[in-house]
């Protein structure tokens, strides 16, 4: 890979070009200074394919190189990997809240660094092959309804909402917290039903800019800073929330669909969009293994969130009365109403050892 690397110490600077010409063969340019690296980058024949960004260095620092460097249409994409000492989650958070893909703290070890180049250089080979593709489809979507069409499953970049960032930079996001020990958060998943009618139906302009206004909407009820939402493919978005709170998925289902009612969001000029949201997933893990485990469990609840008395008196007339309803939103209601009634005829029966209902 092309890499671009600053610092303001040189001694860093050489030990890392060193090492990394070495060990893979890279292509390696050096700069002091974010303003330097701006000219650079700037000036040069050929686009960088990834940056390595310490975050203390006067002038500019690290954070704001990355937000500068993240509005060039050419750099939107491109792996950002922070390399720095600031340990801190704080940096952490707004590290990745402008862009960064990666994040790894000194004093750094070879290996390590290596492979998280490795996994850089991978991405790097998916853009080369096929992303730049995808950019010029996207650029097409804006005026074109002829546009080719994302896959299902799919990760898409949402860009220009607040909060949200790319699934490759939100699984890195989790895996540093972890690794610092700093990861104290919940994550759910919010799913919009029918996805797979609404994508095969949708032209390339419908389809991301449905996927913008869903994200738009999860994003108004995370106004808090450190709260993070990507799109992880197949009509599902994994939201990371750092404060607790008392509200139920009923809730947030509710919010969420009810700002999507205002805005008509709608699909194919048919029916509104509607969401169903899981449960929270702890995030509190001491492995790098179990925070990913824990993502994988917030998207495997949204077909099994619990459910109180009021929410189950309303969601019996919605599945048993609303015939309006898509096949898919009604299949994921009547499994959790069906849940939810097994769950209170086994607390009820004679034996079962559950507290009698007094309603």
């Amino acid at each position: 890979m092309r890499i671009l690397i600053v610092d303001d110490e040189p001694s860093i600077l050489e030990l890392l070009k060193t090492f990394l010409e070495s060990a893979d063969a890279h292509e390696i340019t050096t700069a002091t200074s974010g303003r330097e690296a701006l000219e650079l980058i700037d000036s040069a024949d050929e686009d960088f394919d990834c940056l390595l960004l310490d975050i203390q260095m006067p002038e500019m620092n690290g954070i704001e190189l990355c937000e500068q460097v993240r509005t060039l249409p050419e750099y939107r994409r491109v792996p950002i990997l922070m390399l720095t000492a600031m340990s801190q989650k704080s940096y952490i958070d707004k590290a990745f809240s402008v862009g960064a893909t990666d994040y790894i703290t000194k004093p750094f070890d070879f290996m390590e660094l290596r492979g998280r180049l490795m996994a850089a250089s991978k991405l790097v080979e998916e853009y080369n092959r096929s992303l730049v593709a995808s950019e010029a489809a996207q650029r097409l979507a804006d005026t074109s309804e002829g546009a080719p069409k994302p896959q299902p499953d799919e990760p898409l970049h949402i860009s220009g909402v607040d909060h949200v960032v790319s699934y490759t930079a939100f699984e890195n996001y989790v895996l540093t917290l972890s690794r610092t020990r700093l990861l104290f958060a919940s994550a759910f998943a919010v799913q919009i039903t029918n996805f797979k009618e609404i994508h095969r139906d949708s032209s390339a302009r419908e389809l991301r800019a449905l996927l913008k206004s869903v994200a738009q909407a999860i994003a108004d009820g995370l106004n808090d800073d450190g709260n993070l939402i990507s799109y992880r493919g197949a009509g599902v978005f994994l939201c990371l929330y750092q404060k607790k709170t008392n509200l139920t998925p009923y809730v947030r289902e509710t919010q969420i669909n009810h700002v999507l009612a205002l805005r008509r969001v709608i699909s194919l000029g048919k029916s509104d969009i509607r969401v169903v949201v899981g449960p929270e997933s702890s995030m509190v893990s001491i492995s790098r293994a179990g925070a990913l485990m824990a993502l994988r469990r917030a998207v495997d609840g949204i077909d099994h969130r619990p459910l109180g008395d009021k929410e189950i008196a309303t969601l019996s007339k919605r599945v048993l009365r609303n015939q309006m309803r898509s096949t898919e939103q009604s299949k994921l209601e009547r499994r959790a109403y069906e849940m939810v009634l097994e769950d209170i005829v086994r607390e009820e029966a004679p034996g079962a050892g559950g507290a009698t209902s007094t309603s």
